[in-house]
């Protein structure tokens, strides 16, 4: 068997083992349990220099999932974002890679570009330098009057890419010779199940919001959905999860509730019973992905059509702000009956986060920011949460020299 069957035949695998789990704990009644409640500092969440850390030490150090491929599903399609306060350029080039460059001119720091479209060259609105799709510098206004300069040295600053399973990863940091592929690991592997760069953008939509971690903190937690979204997604919903983790990332799948909703396609809970050899790859990828440190991928489906909620949590310019990105994916075309109901799942799902999650979280901040509350505590049935704030820890704690070992010491990187 070559590389790439060995893989798949891995993946799958790996897919029939967390279904089974899944399954069994749904017979047995149980979920998955951390050792024991974790207790967090309030000024975790409310203290500037902590937020400063995460800023500069986590997201401008690690790999960021920043787009997905069907955004730039054709040569000379970009997009443009900020992360941290760094402005940031993605193109797709003409042979169909990616670049990640820093939206800033090199003449005099001029953006170059904005919002999304396609282009077959960014020209700076200042003084007219133009750069081709690959940041080279082709272009100087008035270049005789100028004066001599290297403009193979002037192009756009570019930060280190990869493509993988229909999302692009990005370090924010010229010089990292972090690796992505060790970063993204197994889990890309399993994702690439998906085909993401098959689907289709439905829509997207920006909200503004407090803390980003508190933010972040619903995504993965499950034990709030039939309390605070108990008028949205109803009290039968379980508050439980199983939780799967893959270095910092993680996976979580529900047991059975005690009165399901109507059925979706390809459940694994309908195919109960039946060889698990024999299941289709799409029931096998149902649930929550988790990819560190802010995005979240959640199969769901509105009028039995097959669709994804993808959602970036960003943070702000200070401890109490958040930007929550929202995209809608779909597996089908975009015929009206398609976009109608993405677009529907879309109104119901920022709804949910505008006047549910996040006016919760600005109170929360509100509380924490007192200094008067002794800890925060996530309990053992909150281990994704438990998870995901151990690793903020480790890699802020990581001198630079360390991070990369972090996710190519396969054994330190479980071993949280």
């Amino acid at each position: 068997m070559d590389a790439d069957g060995l893989l798949r035949t891995e993946v799958r695998a790996e897919l029939e083992r967390v279904a089974l789990d899944t399954l069994a704990h749904t017979h047995a009644g149980t979920m998955s349990y951390a050792d024991d409640v974790l207790r967090l500092e309030p000024a975790d969440y409310a203290d500037p220099h902590r937020f400063e850390a995460e800023r500069t030490r986590l997201f401008r150090r690690i790999p960021l999932m920043l787009a997905l491929s069907c955004e730039l599903a054709e040569p000379g399609a970009y997009k443009t974002m900020e992360v941290v306060g760094i402005p940031v350029l993605l193109v797709r080039t003409r042979d169909g890679t990616v670049r990640a460059m820093l939206n800033a001119c090199t003449h005099r720091g001029a953006f170059v570009a904005d919002g999304c479209g396609t282009a077959a060259r960014f020209s700076c609105p200042f003084h007219g330098w133009t750069f081709d799709l690959q940041g080279k510098l082709v272009g100087i206004a008035s270049r005789g009057d100028f004066g001599e300069v290297d403009a193979a040295a002037l192009g756009l600053r570019q930060f280190p890419v990869e493509e993988r399973a229909g999302m692009i990863w990005v370090v924010l940091d010229p010089a990292s010779r972090l690796d992505i592929t060790a970063f993204t690991g197994r889990f890309a592997d399993l994702l690439g199940e998906l085909d993401l760069a098959a689907w289709h953008l439905v829509d997207t939509r920006t909200l503004t919001g407090t803390n980003w971690k508190l933010a972040f903190d619903a995504h993965i937690d499950w034990y709030h959905i039939p309390v605070l979204h108990r008028d949205s997604f109803g009290p039968h919903v379980t508050n439980r999860a199983i939780y799967h983790y893959y270095g910092p990332h993680l996976r979580m799948q529900r047991p059975q509730a005690e009165n399901p909703p109507p059925p979706e396609p390809l459940d694994i809970f309908r195919l109960d019973g039946t060889p698990s050899a024999d299941w289709p790859a799409e029931a096998l990828m149902m649930g929550g992905w988790i990819l560190f440190p802010n995005v979240s991928l959640y199969t769901v489906y509105p009028r039995g059509r097959r669709m994804i909620n993808v959602n970036q949590i960003m943070p702000g310019r200070t401890v109490d702000e958040s930007v929550t990105i929202q995209m809608i994916l779909s597996e089908r075309p975009l015929d009206e009956e398609t976009r109608k109901a993405g677009m529907i799942l879309a109104n119901k799902i920022e709804t949910v986060v505008r006047e549910e999650d996040l006016p919760t979280s600005a109170r929360q901040q509100r509380s924490l920011a007192t200094g008067l509350l002794p800890a925060v505590h996530f309990g053992r049935n909150e281990g994704g949460n438990q998870h995901f704030h151990r690793w903020i820890a480790r890699i802020v704690a990581a001198d630079d020299d360390r991070v990369p070992m972090l996710f190519n010491d396969a054994k330190a990187a479980a071993a949280l």
